[in-house]
């Protein structure tokens, strides 16, 4: 049974929990500001794909997109890309740019390369035998469930977001991200989330649906959430993050952190719009992500939990 993750807080036991009165300060500070969609295009994202080839690309990519942080004390993984050294998301996604022929993306390609060979790249990018294990099957299922093609499960989602994502977590390998817990089912689905977002934004019809998706429970909102306030975690975990120890994967600890995002995004989302802003929880989630990432307090919010996993 899933776990109504989007308005149940997590057991305070597993480590995390959340404070109403720090959700309602950050409201009134941010009742001012503007919450766009992201645009998506960043360097190292294809541009100019028809929406076959970008949904392909959206959803290959997307499913290996997680875990881009190093060991530490090795350096950040980065590809070289039309002039500049990229890292993170911007170099997942240029491994596919490098590939691309002619606004086509050739699923048969996968077939002939290694997965050090597609990433390649400087620094250390973790978990690369299992990334293109998964890489490979999705793209086996795009060819032989969706006919060569994920435009062709979109239009059997009939361009609904939160169909879309149902159907990518039921048939491409790794987004299927609704980990068992003692309290049953933990439905995050980040990454099918996160690429039916990307599809709509860069397709020629939007999808329906996409502010009915929660914000994505992964490693930066939570920097975020916990700086203000929001998330508050004993002292041991506490302990353990800021020391950059392994939070291991689908361990209280790393379960409670995701679903306290989660629950946080939501709360946020219904504080903000009571006080008369029109925010959708996608907008939410880029406004958190650029705060924890870009924003002027960025470097001042501590470590982020370190879990080796290919769900984020």
């Amino acid at each position: 049974m899933n776990v109504d993750i989007r308005n149940v807080p997590p057991p305070a036991e597993w480590g995390v929990t959340i404070s109403q009165e720090a959700v309602d300060r950050l409201a009134d500070q941010w009742q001012d500001r503007s919450f766009p969609l992201p645009d998506w295009d960043y360097k190292g994202l294809p541009q100019g794909l028809d929406d076959e080839n970008w949904y392909n690309v959206c959803v290959i990519a997307c499913s290996v997109l997680a875990c881009i942080w190093p060991p530490d004390g090795d350096g950040m993984w980065t590809t070289h890309y039309e002039g500049d050294d990229l890292d993170d998301a911007p170099a997942v996604f240029s491994c596919f740019s490098r590939r691309i022929e002619d606004g086509h993306l050739d699923l048969d390609m996968f077939a002939t390369v290694s997965g050090p060979e597609f990433f390649a790249g400087s620094g250390t990018l973790q978990l690369v035998d299992e990334k293109w294990a998964q890489l490979r099957a999705a793209v086996d299922a795009i060819k032989t469930r969706w006919n060569g093609s994920v435009g062709t499960l979109v239009a059997a989602g009939n361009l609904d977001a939160e169909q879309i994502v149902d159907l990518l977590v039921e048939t491409i390998p790794g987004f299927d991200d609704a980990p068992l817990s003692p309290v049953g089912k933990l439905p995050f689905h980040k990454l099918a989330r996160l690429a039916t977002a990307m599809m709509s934004a860069g397709g020629s019809t939007p999808f329906s649906g996409l502010d009915r998706l929660p914000v994505y429970p992964d490693y930066m909102l939570p920097r975020v959430f916990r700086h203000v306030g929001i998330m508050e975690y004993s002292d041991e975990l506490a302990t353990a993050i800021d020391s950059r120890q392994l939070v291991p994967k689908e361990s209280s600890w790393e379960l409670g952190i995701r679903w306290a995002t989660v629950y946080c995004g939501d709360r946020l989302a219904e504080s903000l719009q009571a006080r008369g802003v029109a925010v959708t929880t996608p907008a939410l989630d880029y406004a958190l992500w650029e705060s924890a990432v870009l924003g002027p307090d960025a470097d001042r919010m501590g470590e982020h939990h370190r879990t080796l996993t290919l769900a984020y």
